[in-house]
């Protein structure tokens, strides 16, 4: 595969922020067709072009991220103890404005024994359980729930009592983001070790598949926007099974274009295959290799990999409910 001009410039400017602010904006063509995957305003945004293009998704994206941002105030001064993960943290933390990067649920981290009364606060505030149709497999994750809903649909809040499902779970526990968690734009958030766990769980969770995009990029500039402990990470993801998503990321990342200095040491081959689809703006095609291979190639550990499959076994068997009580 050979890459595109304007994909390269895409990448380069999406993973390196700070240093291309006063380059050109990317191609919008190229804008358009990762929109699908990180929605229109992210996609203009990271190539330099206009985020409130369509003026419509624009206004309802800032109006979430209000809202959202609103919610984690209101629960942190009702006594309730929860953190931002993924979306509305990353947003805070690696994007200007942040609401380009606000895109479906608010995700918020709890500890296990605060989850009921987070529950009841919520449902007594118009949030509604909302059970969408289920897989085959019904919910498989032992840490996630069905959604709550605000009366009016704007705020979808996803409770997690651990930063990830199985295996970053057996790994990283919600204690540990709580108790060495930063605060951001007056927003208390998981530090950069744990957002790259979070965002490596999350890409192997998905299979690198095109909708985890945002998480690869969320990685990138973590990785160019402020120190990361690779080594801790590097632990982290031999603890949980997830170095094979690490090497896969990391050397990606590292022929998409960020610096080598800022990520860990990985083998040359691991991310190639991923990083020549994405330059030569094979978007679609990432889900040529199967997922199963995807899986077992760019993802996890192959004892890992077994242990999940028996989760996926048990969840056919005895299907969890998803209730958060």
């Amino acid at each position: 595969m050979i890459p595109d001009p304007a994909f390269v410039a895409f990448w380069r400017r999406a993973l390196a922020p700070d240093q291309d602010s006063g380059k050109p904006p990317a191609s919008l063509e190229v804008a358009n067709a990762f929109a699908p995957f990180l929605s229109r305003p992210l996609a203009y945004h990271l190539a330099g072009g206009d985020p409130t293009i369509d003026a419509k998704e624009a206004a309802y994206r800032r109006l979430a991220h209000l809202r959202q941002s609103q919610l984690v105030t209101d629960l942190t001064r009702s006594g309730h103890s929860v953190l931002p993960i993924k979306g509305l943290a990353n947003a805070k933390r690696l994007y200007r404005p942040g609401w380009v990067r606000t895109i479906g649920d608010l995700d918020l981290l709890l500890r296990p024994a605060d989850l009921a009364a987070a529950v009841d606060w919520l449902q007594a505030n118009g949030y509604r359980l909302m059970k969408p149709p289920q897989g085959w497999l019904g919910v498989t994750s032992d840490v996630s729930f069905h959604p709550l809903v605000s009366d009016d649909g704007v705020v979808e809040v996803d409770l997690h009592t651990a930063p990830d499902a199985f295996p970053l779970s057996r790994a990283l526990s919600a204690e540990a983001v709580f108790r060495d968690a930063v605060t951001v734009d007056g927003l208390a958030v998981p530090n950069t070790t744990h957002t790259a766990m979070i965002a490596l769980s999350n890409l192997a969770k998905e299979r690198f598949a095109p909708r985890a995009l945002r998480q690869l990029i969320d990685l990138g500039r973590v990785a160019a926007m402020e120190p990361v402990d690779w080594d801790a990470v590097t632990r982290l993801s031999e603890r949980a099974g997830l170095r094979p998503a690490l090497n896969t990321a990391t050397g990606a990342l590292r022929q998409l274009g960020t610096a080598t200095e800022r990520l860990p040491e990985t083998p040359d081959r691991c991310g190639a295959d991923l990083a020549r689809r994405l330059l030569a703006g094979r978007l679609e095609p990432l889900r040529a290799p199967t997922k199963l291979w995807r899986e077992a190639v760019w993802s996890y550990a192959p004892l890992t990999l077994a242990s999940i499959w028996g989760h996926r076994i048990a969840g056919l068997i005895t299907p969890r409910s998803g209730d958060p009580r």
